[in-house]
């Protein structure tokens, strides 16, 4: 399986793969550090358990970095077609889990075209708080995280469904004059930095 970037169709799936291997290799070694020391100085006291011990620091690590990739999954192609199909010219993203101090967020795709970005985020509500409150949260954050990067004067729309942002996504392909612009890559590039 190829190496996906973030914010490329398919990247939640390549991530649990690659984390799930790296996560069994560094626990193979924290083992295997403390075997070698075992069978060559047959004491448990010796540099060797030190090393196993602090080589599990970065095993757990990736071990919690899996736990955070299982909690979701890619776009099934269906869904992925009809969005890119939709998205023509545009810059887009898919596949993106945004946390913050309350929840964390699996936005399935950002479009961006000028000064105007567009989201599908189709997630669950959040214990007691509303799918509508929900939506009003992240994108409250999306646009604070936008506006300490410096961005100004923009629109940012987080559609729940999936028809209304690929209506969006042709509408806003259809007001897009020329091809990508700068801002279009530099906002994507600040989702693509804050999300998992």
């Amino acid at each position: 399986m190829k190496k996906r970037s973030k914010g490329e169709w398919g990247y939640i799936r390549s991530q649990r793969i690659r984390v799930l291997i790296m996560t069994v290799i560094l626990y193979i070694c924290a083992l295997g550090l403390y075997l070698i020391g075992y069978c060559t100085l047959h004491t448990r006291k010796s540099l060797w358990t030190i090393f196993a011990i602090l080589s599990v620091l970065p095993a757990s690590k990736s071990l919690v970095n899996l736990i955070m990739f299982m909690r979701f999954k890619s776009l099934t192609a269906e869904i992925h077609d009809r969005i890119h199909s939709c998205a023509g010219q545009l810059a887009i993203i898919y596949e993106l889990p945004f946390t913050t101090y309350e929840k964390t967020y699996f936005v399935d795709a950002i479009a961006c075209a000028g000064n105007t970005a567009a989201g599908c985020y189709s997630g669950k509500p959040s214990g007691k708080k509303s799918h509508d409150q929900d939506l009003k949260d992240l994108c409250i954050h999306l646009e604070n995280v936008l506006k300490n990067d410096g961005y100004k004067d923009f629109t940012l729309k987080i559609f729940d469904n999936i028809d209304d942002f690929t209506d969006r996504l042709k509408e806003m392909d259809n007001k897009l004059s020329t091809k990508r612009s700068v801002n279009d890559e530099g906002m994507l590039n600040t989702f693509r930095a804050v999300s998992l």
